[in-house]
């Protein structure tokens, strides 16, 4: 047992640690809601866009700059696109949020829109009991 298989075995370890942290960031922008995933992912595209024409401009310091400045304008970005969500309205003319994917039983009526102020009637997809 010589000093290259060791290396060889240090190589592993390290390639495994990094998959396993890899698979453990993956899997906790899943379980993330979409508002913190937008902003994420704004700032992962900023980040890269602006790394990118920042080297390209002035080399390894303005890709670190680059970096910086789209990373923070790509997650405002990211903050601010929201999707449409799902509102009811009950029988007392309530207006509530809900997940669009659950059932809603009793609703006088549906809408969509992304703020409480702006919605758009559709109809109720669900039959009331």
């Amino acid at each position: 047992m010589g000093l290259g298989s060791l290396e060889w075995r240090g190589q592993k370890m390290k390639s495994l640690v990094l998959v396993i942290c890899v698979g453990m960031m993956l899997g906790g922008c899943a379980a993330m809601p979409d508002r913190d995933r937008n902003v994420l992912l704004g700032a992962g595209v900023g980040a890269g866009v602006g790394a990118l024409v920042g080297s390209a401009t002035s080399g390894p310091p303005g890709a670190w700059a680059g970096a910086a400045i789209g990373g923070a304008a790509g997650a405002a970005v990211g903050y601010l696109i929201r999707p449409e969500g799902c509102f009811i309205r009950n029988k007392r003319g309530e207006t509530w949020q809900v997940p669009c994917e659950d059932r809603r039983v009793r609703a006088a009526a549906c809408f969509m829109g992304r703020d409480p102020n702006n919605l758009q009637e559709v109809s109720c997809r669900y039959a009331s009991r």
